[in-house]
């Protein structure tokens, strides 16, 4: 703000004032003053003319009835004396000239006002009187009243103007062009000139706010100015250029700054820059120059990042690489203002260049590598292959004869009559189930190592696979006098659970069958309760005890117990026997459903061991819970076939011994059976016979058992209906699908015992399973 700004506003203030303050009050006190004096002087008029006619009518009567022209002139004459009456007439009603009547019509200048009123004498109307009044005297006082109002209302005001406008210039004015002046020193940079105005009023205190506010600023200002002294430190020094290159609106370029570093890599000065950046674009070489402006002119479109690698020179004419790196600003002059750094990369790129050179060496190493692992991936493959096909193999033969011998010796057990006899052919039996777990032991193990065992995910009953265990032992556990307990928390009864119940029984038949093997007298405990640290609403924390009263286990041993082929007394002089891979499947098939194994144990006071695992809980669903197999003995199974004696089974079997004892034990349970040598001939003899079950080998001359079952399964009517169940040596679960998809219905592995015979056969005759009809295709 000027000083003829101050001035204007001066000049506005008062024009401001007289046209707010004093046209205002004239009109408005003119327009009311008008009204009012003109109704005052009008009703003045009205009662000066009623005054008249109040005189006029009072001392009439008398002078009318008496003809007294003269006494009534001198009335008149008083009357007219007032220069506003401008006529009066006296009328006599018997009479129809006037009585006397006085006019002076050069005092008619307004407008009139006329009155009459009747002179009574008594009651008696003897004539009337009328006078007329002129108003310009009262208009003329009105005017004047007016005018003395105006000159006065105007005096003051103007005095009062006057008087604000010295109070404006004194107080205001003259502190406002103080503080312009400090504005003015402020815009100027002049931090140093303090504010004096020492008035305890607003703009006083207005004044302090300035003072405060200047030494804010001064401190602003002296940090600001250390702060760009320290960046343009930091620009001179950093490794490269630091820029700010700015594109006019024209098209052309030029730096608003540049670090003194660009004479090293452009040899140029900053001061050459500052008109034009020509210069700098004519040191870019020439085959990246263009590029290097089509990029800018693509960054200042976009207001995009200006990222680029290019070329220029050093001094003694050798390739230099610089790396620029911008960020692009719209001003609002239009033009478009880059603040970036430009930094040599020369180094960089000799060593991308280098390290090209060895990623590619390192790609035909890798592909070489690659070809040499995958050459040993296949060897492993193969051998893996090798080793499966090798088992199934030993599976098949071992199992072949295996069945051989414990048919035959179940069919001499029957026939024996001698206890002698009868004890030997137990001890056999006996042997051959122990040969038997060993190797299942050896399968199993080698069916974990391979990672081809598959869990199940049914729904089943704790108690009821604890129940199956201790009914499996429970046998074993008689002939040495050992008490077998169950005992399941309240908790666990009746509560359903998701999981593999067989591999569960497998674990704890395990542990059981070994407590009953190092237990001479006293208990065997199968125990289950929650573990309430692992349970939520939806999984179950379980942990199982398996716990004797036997010999014990020292803790040397215990650390080695769980281990591949580890034993607690592997001496050769061992009392008890075994592979030592029990204890290791225990453990390895916990570790498949993601539980543990370990135990708790001192010589001489028994052992304990324990399983945890952590199940889903399952919706309660009784009619669809699968229950767990419960053991039962030879003449309970047996009994169970009792009503399909009169049923006819067709047995497909190629090997002679296992047809025998095929048709052997099938008799015993009082069916009868026919032979069929291969596959072809069983699906004949299926055709035209009347079969309730087919018991179906797998490995057979010209025709096998999976290309039989399907045959059969393609013939119409019975080929649908009738269960057949795969009786084979091959142990493998992958057997086991083959047969499934074949369209077999159920799986016996070799060799069989007599009880599971019975059992799966009155599982299906009985029609507790339904027949799946149909191979998978």
């Amino acid at each position: 703000m000027t000083r003829k700004t101050s001035a204007s506003l001066s000049v506005a203030l008062a024009f401001g004032a007289v046209a707010g303050l004093l046209v205002p009050a004239l009109l408005v006190g003119g327009l009311w003053m008008g009204l009012r004096d003109q109704q005052q002087a009008e009703a003045a008029l009205q009662r000066e003319l009623e005054s008249r006619l109040d005189v006029l009518a009072s001392s009439m009567p008398e002078l009318l009835w008496n003809l007294d022209t003269v006494a009534a002139r001198e009335v008149v004459a008083a009357i007219v004396k007032s220069p506003e009456v401008v006529r009066v007439s006296i009328r006599d009603a018997a009479s129809s000239q006037p009585f006397l009547e006085r006019q002076y019509p050069e005092r008619r200048r307004g407008q009139s006002l006329t009155g009459r009123r009747d002179v009574l004498r008594g009651d008696a109307l003897i004539g009337q009187v009328e006078v007329e009044l002129d108003d310009h005297l009262n208009r003329e006082a009105v005017t004047r009243q007016r005018w003395l109002y105006g000159m006065t209302v105007s005096g003051q005001l103007l005095a009062s103007l006057l008087l604000v406008l010295w109070l404006l210039r004194s107080r205001v004015f003259r502190p406002l062009r103080e503080l312009e002046d400090f504005a003015q020193g402020l815009a100027g940079g002049n931090f140093t000139t303090p504010v004096s105005l020492p008035r305890d009023d607003e703009i006083g205190r207005l004044g302090g706010h300035l003072e405060h506010m200047r030494g804010a600023l001064q401190t602003q200002f002296s940090a600001q100015h250390a702060l760009i002294e320290r960046l343009r430190g930091m620009a001179e020094t950093v490794p490269g250029v630091v820029f700010q290159l700015r594109r006019l609106p024209q098209g052309g370029y030029r730096f608003d700054y540049v670090s003194e570093a660009i004479r090293e890599y452009f040899l140029l000065g900053s001061a050459e820059l500052t008109d034009s950046a020509d210069p700098w674009f004519a040191r870019i070489d020439a085959a990246d120059r263009a590029t290097v402006r089509a990029a800018l002119e693509v960054s200042a479109r976009s207001l995009g990042p200006w990222q680029q690698e290019f070329r220029t020179q050093h001094g003694d004419g050798s390739e230099r690489w610089m790396y620029a790196n911008a960020i692009a600003q719209k001003q609002l002059d239009g033009s478009v203002l880059w603040h970036g750094f430009l930094t040599d990369i020369s180094r960089q790129r000799r060593d991308a260049l280098e390290l090209e050179r060895y990623r590619h060496h390192l790609e035909e190493l890798v592909q070489a590598r690659t070809a040499a692992l995958a050459e040993a991936t296949s060897a492993a493959q193969a051998a893996s292959l090798a080793k499966s096909a090798f088992l199934a193999n030993m599976s098949h033969e071992i199992r072949t004869p295996m069945n051989a011998i414990i048919g035959l010796t179940y069919l001499a057990q029957g026939d024996a009559n001698e206890p002698e006899q009868r004890e030997r052919l137990a001890r056999v039996a006996e042997a051959a189930e122990h040969l038997l777990a060993i190797i299942n032991n050896v399968l199993d193990f080698s069916k974990i190592e391979a990672g081809k065992v598959q869990l199940e995910r049914r729904e089943f009953r704790l108690e009821s696979v604890l129940d199956n265990v201790a009914s499996m032992v429970a046998q074993s556990a008689a002939s040495k006098g050992l008490r077998v307990e169950v005992d399941i928390a309240p908790d666990l009864h009746d509560t359903p659970l998701l999981g593999d119940p067989q591999r569960i029984t497998e674990i704890l038949l395990n542990f059981a069958g070994n407590a009953v093997k190092f237990t001479d007298c006293g208990f065997v405990r199968l125990s289950a309760r929650q573990d309430a640290d692992h349970s939520t609403e939806e999984r179950v924390g379980l942990l199982i005890e398996v716990e004797d009263s036997g010999i014990g286990i020292d803790s040397e041993a215990q650390l080695r117990l769980f281990r591949d082929f580890e034993q607690a007394d592997s001496s050769t002089t061992r009392r008890y026997g075994g592979t030592g891979l029990g204890l290791a499947i225990c453990r390895r098939l916990a570790e498949l459903m993601h539980g543990s194994v370990g135990l708790r144990s001192s010589p001489g006071q028994g052992s304990q061991f324990w399983l945890r695992l952590r199940l889903d809980r399952a919706t309660p669903q009784p009619e669809s819970l699968e229950p767990v197999p419960v053991s039962h003995d030879l003449q309970s199974a047996r009994a169970l076939l009792a009503p399909w004696a009169q049923s006819r089974i067709l047995v497909a079997e190629d090997n002679l011994v296992n047809q025998e004892v095929a048709l052997a034990m099938l008799a015993n349970a009082g069916l009868s059976a026919d032979v069929a040598s291969d596959g072809r001939e069983a699906v004949e003899m299926f055709e035209h016979g009347d079969y309730a079950l087919v018991l179906m080998d797998v490995q057979m001359p010209v025709m096998d058992g999976l290309d039989a079952t399907r045959a059969i399964r393609a013939l119409p009517g019975k080929g649908v209906s009738v269960p057949i169940i795969a009786m084979t040596a091959n142990a493998f679960d992958e057997e086991r699908q083959r047969c499934i998809d074949a369209g077999m219905d159920d799986h016996i592995g070799k060799p069989v015992s007599a009880e599971q015979l019975f059992l799966t056969l009155h599982a299906w005759l009985s029609g507790q399973h339904e027949v799946r009809g149909r191979a998978t295709p």
